[in-house]
């Protein structure tokens, strides 16, 4: 195979860790691609990095005012050449074989128009009480995006993602959204009557580091509320109370006065089964225990963590 990848990046500012995740495409050992680099009315001079890279395949684009990760991942679509759409967010990086792998698990297909391929990835700063690695499995054919993701322990993390350009010119992301742009793409893909191709290898450092700039980190939980409920009559029950309890209740925690309410559903969900239990257990302790005893429990999980890993 040996077809045209565009690479989308959506950048605002971020000038040193763009620099990163391009060089992660720069070393991928498949060598035909292009990287169209949106910059959404960036403050630090994002041209001067690209044009220092100094690569032929790179290609920058910059928004006269700042319209969001949606419209910049939208205007890197709308500008891609190739047969495929691959996208990164600046933050993140690829594994070298991640384009090869992936390419190579979609030539196993008759056609791979109406596929998404996304793969396992490793999240860093790694986190005491959750895994590191995700999924641990794909998504099963009969199995709804939502229950997978929210019910069942999937990811979909969008810079795994490898579409067909037409798939993506199809779909595009949700303008307008300040919150899960990247759960809301992979429903609507689902929508769009994509199928799902998982490839069980590491190909993607997700760089979750607490930076001032994330929108998860905003402890107001309303957009969220108010985004799962456009997709209420559409996704299973279940599936919303797993998305409250990954999404809301820890921010709810978080509130004197929406932590019994927060408790309760947290509760509910370990009976269910809808919370990890390390995560469950970790919630728990931190409403219930002295925070020097909390402190304490950190070091000794990620000593256990550890010497499993050994």
């Amino acid at each position: 195979m040996n077809q045209l990848v565009s690479v989308v990046i959506p950048t605002y500012n971020r000038a040193d860790l763009l620099r990163r995740a391009i060089a992660s495409i720069v070393a991928q050992s498949y060598r035909h691609w292009e990287v169209i680099i949106v910059d959404d009315a960036s403050q630090e001079d994002i041209a001067q990095v690209v044009e220092q890279i100094n690569d032929s395949r790179l290609r920058y684009i910059r928004h006269a005012s700042n319209l969001g990760g949606s419209e910049a991942r939208n205007t890197g679509i709308s500008h891609a050449q190739g047969e495929f759409v691959a996208f990164l967010d600046s933050d993140d990086v690829w594994l070298p074989h991640k384009l090869e792998s992936q390419l190579a698990a979609l030539e196993s297909l008759e056609s791979e128009e109406n596929f998404v391929c996304y793969s396992q990835f490793r999240s860093s700063p790694q986190v005491f009480y959750a895994q590191s690695v995700f999924p641990r499995r794909g998504k099963q054919t009969s199995e709804a995006v939502a229950d997978y993701l929210w019910t069942g322990g999937g990811e979909m993390l969008t810079s795994t993602l490898l579409i067909s350009r037409s798939l993506a010119h199809r779909t595009r992301f949700q303008p307008g959204l300040v919150k899960h742009q990247d759960l809301d793409f992979v429903l609507r893909l689902e929508q769009q009557g994509a199928q799902f191709l998982y490839v069980p290898q590491i190909l993607a450092i997700w760089h979750n580091e607490s930076r001032s700039d994330r929108i998860s980190r905003n402890r107001d939980y309303q957009l969220s509320l108010n985004w799962i409920e456009t997709y209420r009559q559409q996704i299973s029950e279940r599936a919303i109370q797993g998305f409250m309890l990954k999404e809301i209740v820890p921010k709810m925690l978080l509130n004197e006065q929406d932590k019994p309410e927060a408790i309760r559903m947290l509760l509910v969900g370990g009976c269910d089964r809808l919370v990890p239990l390390p995560r469950f257990l970790f919630l728990i302790a931190r409403q219930a225990l002295p925070r020097k005893f909390q402190l304490w429990l950190k070091a000794l999980f990620q000593q256990v963590k550890l010497m499993t890993k050994t």
